[in-house]
């Protein structure tokens, strides 16, 4: 094994260790009572690959790549990891009861002060072409800094279905999902979970972890 690939082994070892770890805190802590209480996240086992998604970005392109395809061919030296993902499944339409919750994650992002910049937040729009005016101009304007992408719905259904209970729609409930750095979909909120809820398990991850 030539030194390259030795490097990059070790960073692998670095990646996987440390979220494998956050995810077993996050699960198996019995000393944090916010992490015993029912208003925590739900942990999705096995994670789930976020290219199973397909999702797209505004210009029909793949979101994310795979971790295999954001690592070939690059130096060790030179692999910057991905932030962690917090993704918000909404429709072409967000309404009123959609952007109050958008409110929150947006706060709960700002109040992770420090930590912020390792998080990124997308709205997930999931069937349609395009959102409508009125949500475009409330994105722009309330929500700058967060990605709009696009999901088919039967595919979304698809990657989801093993992560929730039967006959729930993740979709029509704006559930929120979070993917680690190396791409794993590997926890999400439904709207039982309010904001406080949201980061007091995102920082906890963010602390478990010193990836992103």
């Amino acid at each position: 094994m030539n030194t390259n690939k030795l490097k990059l082994s070790l960073i692998l070892l670095m990646i996987t260790v440390p979220i494998s770890l956050a995810t077993m805190v996050y699960h198996f802590s019995g000393t944090d009572a916010d992490f015993g209480s029912t208003s925590r996240g739900t942990l999705v086992l096995p994670v789930i690959d976020i290219t199973e998604l397909k999702l797209l970005d505004a210009e029909g392109k793949p979101a994310y790549l795979s971790f295999e395809e954001l690592t070939a061919n690059v130096s060790p030296d030179d692999y910057d990891p991905r932030p962690w993902q917090l993704l918000y499944l909404g429709s072409e339409n967000c309404d009123a009861v959609c952007q109050e919750r958008l409110y929150f994650v947006r706060q709960l992002h700002i109040r992770l002060s420090g930590e912020a910049k390792r998080v990124q937040r997308a709205y997930v729009v999931v069937g349609g072409e395009a959102v409508d005016a009125a949500t475009l101009a409330y994105l722009q304007q309330e929500q700058a800094d967060m990605r709009i992408l696009h999901v088919d719905p039967a595919t979304l259904a698809a990657a989801l279905q093993r992560s929730v209970e039967p006959g729930v729609d993740p979709a029509a409930s704006h559930y929120i999902y979070v993917m680690d750095p190396v791409g794993n979909i590997m926890l999400y909120f439904t709207p039982v979970n309010d904001a406080e809820a949201i980061l007091k398990d995102v920082d906890k991850l963010l602390d478990q972890s010193s990836l992103g």
